[in-house]
């Protein structure tokens, strides 16, 4: 019990009893007197624009109190007050709830980033336990390791080993895969399945171990990379159109045997790379062989076309130099005759105007009663002995002889 007085401040409130046990709330700002009372200052929660207040009261009535917003704890009424966080989605993320209807049944909500999530005081979020990574090993999945609430939609990926895979010869390897995966249909999900990571591991074993049950340790090395086909999963695909999800490729990262078999199988790898080097090796001398003699084909070829070109070339220039004075023969020849018609054309000309003179001259004696016959026989010389042949009538041939002087 007090007897004096109390302040309280601005957003203050208390509880104060009397000696009968009755109970009353002040806030502040104020001043009290107490006499013979009990002063219990509350204690204050406050929660932000991303924040909510659970109270949970005596009779069992739970709430949930979205930010911003003031709640003082009353012993009388409150049995206990917390404030917890909004839970914000992102766009490639998606929160599963579940909430009791006014008809007390039970729906599920599934919400879409990106928001602001407050819990209802009547809701609850679906919790997911999945396989997830091993802390020690990337490519080893534990069951129940993956816990969230958040469930991604965006397409994702995982490394995982199956391990035990025994071939048609009984070698026994671990096969290394990595898988693209996207979920597409939420609801189909939820309805169909508790752990699809569990679902996809079982799937992909199926299929690993029915591809390679039915090739040998050679033959599966030597078609592994049949793996990188989604035709060698149908088990996984016919059981992602089930769960909701697609599997968009199936990567083959490799395999690893038994250290014996590993090894012998490296010898084996390594005597076929020596041999396979040595054949290369060999290859590439008599390509180079080849290649020389091909080339020394085609220097010669090279060198005769040449000479030829070179002689035809002589030819050629010996012709044209022939043609050349064949031509200033003939021009010099041609010269020549030109000149030689043209003398004689001259001197016929001479002729002509000599005899043109004469017939002019004879003309002209005639015209005065010159007798021409005696005038030319006087021009010409007198011959130094005349012949007179005379024959008979009846003759027929005459031989006529004479001696040179």
């Amino acid at each position: 019990m007090t007897i004096g007085w109390k302040t309280l401040d601005v957003g203050e409130q208390a509880l104060i009893y009397d000696i009968q046990g009755r109970a009353r709330v002040e806030e502040g700002p104020k001043r009290i007197f107490l006499f013979r009372e009990t002063f219990k200052r509350l204690a204050r929660y406050s929660a932000n624009q991303t924040e909510f207040i659970i109270i949970t009261n005596k009779n069992g009535l739970k709430e949930h109190l979205p930010g911003p917003a003031v709640v003082y704890k009353n012993p009388l009424v409150h049995e206990n007050v917390s404030i917890s966080d909004g839970i914000s989605l992102d766009a490639n993320e998606v929160l599963v709830s579940y909430r009791i209807e006014e008809d007390c049944n039970v729906q599920r909500h599934i919400h879409y980033g990106p928001m602001l999530f407050m819990q209802e005081a009547s809701e609850w979020l679906h919790l997911f336990e999945w396989h997830g990574k091993d802390p020690v090993s990337k490519t080893r999945k534990i069951p129940g390791q993956l816990k969230f609430t958040k469930l991604r939609v965006i397409p994702d990926q995982f490394y995982y080993n199956v391990e035990e895979v025994r071939t048609a010869d009984d070698a026994v390897i671990t096969v290394k895969l990595m898988i693209f995966y996207e979920l597409k249909n939420i609801e189909q999900m939820l309805n169909s399945t508790q752990d699809p990571i569990a679902d996809f591991i079982n799937c992909l074993s199926a299929d690993v171990v029915a591809y390679a049950s039915k090739l040998t340790y050679l033959e599966f090395i030597e078609r592994s990379g049949e793996l990188n086909e989604n035709a060698r999963y149908p088990q996984l695909h016919e059981r992602c159109k089930v769960i909701g999800y697609e599997v968009s490729k199936v990567v083959y990262r490799g395999y690893h045997a038994d250290d014996k078999l590993q090894r012998m199988h490296n010898r084996a790898v390594a005597e076929r790379a020596k041999l396979k080097i040595n054949f290369e090796k060999e290859q590439q001398e008599q390509s180079l062989t080849d290649f020389q003699l091909e080339r020394e084909m085609e220097r010669i070829e090279t060198e005769q076309k040449m000479e030829v070109e070179a002689l035809e070339h002589i030819h050629k220039m010996e012709k044209a130099q022939m043609l050349h004075r064949l031509k200033l023969k003939t021009e010099e020849q041609e010269e020549i005759i030109q000149q030689y018609i043209e003398q004689k054309q001259s001197s016929l000309q001479g002729k002509k105007l000599e005899n043109d003179q004469k017939i002019r001259h004879y003309g002209q004696l005639q015209q005065m009663s010159v007798d021409l016959t005696q005038y030319l026989l006087s021009l010409s010389e007198r011959p130094e002995k005349i012949v007179r042949v005379i024959a008979p009538s009846n003759a027929n041939n005459i031989h006529f002889h004479h001696d040179r002087l």
